[in-house]
């Protein structure tokens, strides 16, 4: 009964987005277009619904410790591919520092060029570190894991696991044993921080993730909170009953939590600053890359996602993920392109009063807005990150529609780390953003000869589309220049460099 409900909850905005195209397409050649645009409307009011009981929920959202530390054995994963050596050293050390005597550190390194081997080989060994390397990359980051699970046992009863990036603070294992004491806690999650933000990208990167972070991932804690891949503590027994990491998606992480709450254990989410270093994209083409790969593995996990024994509710959180993801993607396309189809073609793709159409959307997106906006109040957030949250999501979205229609045509796409260190303009990456801009600017301006002309139903029409040509029109034209954008000192720095050449 539960996969029943959880088929018509899933499938509820194609539904409905289907019979409000059969009701009010009026071109039988755009029919494709009125069906992506009702079907972004739906999915984005899924997605609004549900983040609206994730808020309700974060309300509840408690801290409290369940006792004092317990003796357990940790064993401390940090996975590597060709990562900078001295990004993984400090990691090391800080997660060494962190476990306190508790356990030990292993580097699992799938790195392919001998100079990083042989350096981390050498350091793990002076510093008392276990050093596993693999030349296959079977099921990359999950296959490491899950090989280095096989080659400790059952020695450890935790399992925690950082990227060569993020390093943990001192005080990191004493603020997460304590939930272990409650046997239904399969892992526990920490917020994973972006400290080296010295690009728009990286800034928006780093906004991006706090709506999510400080009220979705409070909000789901213990019921669907997901490993992030990073800072996330398994009980080793756990991870073992689930048959390890899930190496079908390279979002190995999310997917392994869909398994593990199938079986109703507990994921809390410890909302604490115990993660006190960390490197986003530090520019477009690493941003899109990253964003790439997260929504291929949610999309990966559809499927998987419905054969799932789910309670509604978390079902409903899982599944808002996989609608964020498309509306991100193709949705957002669709949504560029109705504008310039109306406005500057001037064929009409949907027959519906504007002025309801007005009355009733306009209100929604004003309230919908609202709510976010209350939601994040108290968060370092304010206009300014607003803004660099949508730009940088506009950079993602045609590469995330690549990754969409890969997905539908199953291709395997290979996990690729997210390139760190210094930033560079991304041309490439904005070649059809600012192809879709000059069509939006081409469509305002053809909206704004029509319109005198235009009788006034049409006239409704015509405004309409041309407050969503200038919406459209202002983030892209954001996103290109975040883009293109590279932090002054990184510029003096080549141009010093080039200098002394």
């Amino acid at each position: 009964m539960k996969r029943i409900i959880n088929y018509l909850v899933f499938f509820s905005p194609f539904l409905a987005a289907l019979i409000a195209t059969y009701l009010t397409f009026s071109d039988v050649w755009l029919v494709w277009l009125a069906y992506g645009v009702w079907l972004a409307m739906f999915t984005g009011f899924f997605v609004f619904l549900n983040y609206t009981l994730v808020t309700l929920r974060y309300r509840k959202y408690d801290t409290r410790y369940v006792g004092k530390p317990l003796n357990l054995r940790i064993a401390a994963f940090v996975t590597s591919f060709n990562e900078d050596p001295g990004i993984i050293k400090d990691t090391l050390l800080s997660v060494k520092a962190a476990l306190k005597g508790r356990g030990d550190v292993y580097l699992l390194d799938d790195s392919t060029r001998p100079e990083i081997v042989k350096e981390m080989e050498e350091f793990c060994k002076a510093n008392g570190i276990y050093y596993i390397h693999r030349t296959d990359r079977r099921g990359f980051k999950a296959g490491a894991i899950n090989n280095a699970l096989r080659l400790v046992g059952d020695k450890y009863d935790l399992i925690a696991i950082f990227d060569a990036d993020q390093r943990p603070t001192s005080g990191f294992f004493d603020a997460v044993i304590p939930f272990f004491r409650d046997e239904n806690v399969a892992f526990v999650q920490v917020p994973q921080k972006y400290t080296e933000t010295d690009s728009y990208v990286s800034q928006g990167a780093k906004f991006q993730q706090e709506p999510f972070l400080r009220i979705i991932m409070r909000g789901r804690s213990g019921s669907s909170a997901f490993s992030l891949g990073s800072g996330t503590v398994f009980r080793a027994s756990v991870l073992r009953e689930v048959g390890g990491m899930d190496e079908s998606s390279i979002t190995e992480d999310a997917a392994t939590s869909v398994k593990i709450h199938s079986m109703k254990y507990l994921s809390p989410y410890l909302d604490e600053e115990l993660i006190w270093y960390g490197e986003p994209p530090p520019d477009a083409s690493a941003y899109v890359q990253q964003q790439s790969r997260w929504s291929f593995g949610y999309f990966q996990l559809t499927p998987n996602l419905l054969k799932m024994n789910l309670d509604i509710q978390v079902f409903f959180d899982y599944a808002a993920g996989f609608y964020y993801w498309l509306k991100e993607s193709i949705l957002t396309l669709f949504e560029i392109i109705a504008p310039i189809f109306f406005l500057l073609l001037r064929r009409p793709y949907i027959k519906l009063d504007p002025f309801l159409y007005a009355i009733v959307y306009f209100p929604y997106l004003f309230f919908s807005t609202a709510i976010f906006t209350y939601s994040i109040r108290r968060k370092t957030y304010g206009l300014r990150g607003f803004l660099l949250h949508q730009f940088v999501e506009y950079i993602a979205f045609f590469g995330l529609t690549v990754s969409f229609f890969s997905w539908l045509a199953r291709r395997k796409r290979p996990f690729k780390v997210t390139p760190k260190g210094r930033g560079r303009r991304a041309f490439s990456v904005v070649v059809p953003h600012v192809f879709f801009d000059i069509l939006l600017l081409l469509s305002i301006f053809a909206g704004v000869a029509w319109y005198p002309s235009a009788p006034m139903i049409l006239q409704a029409a015509i405004l309409v589309n041309l407050f969503w040509g200038a919406w459209h029109y202002f983030f892209l034209t954001g996103s290109i220049i975040v883009a293109l954008s590279v932090p002054r000192e990184r510029e003096e720095a080549r141009y010093v460099e080039k200098i002394k050449k």
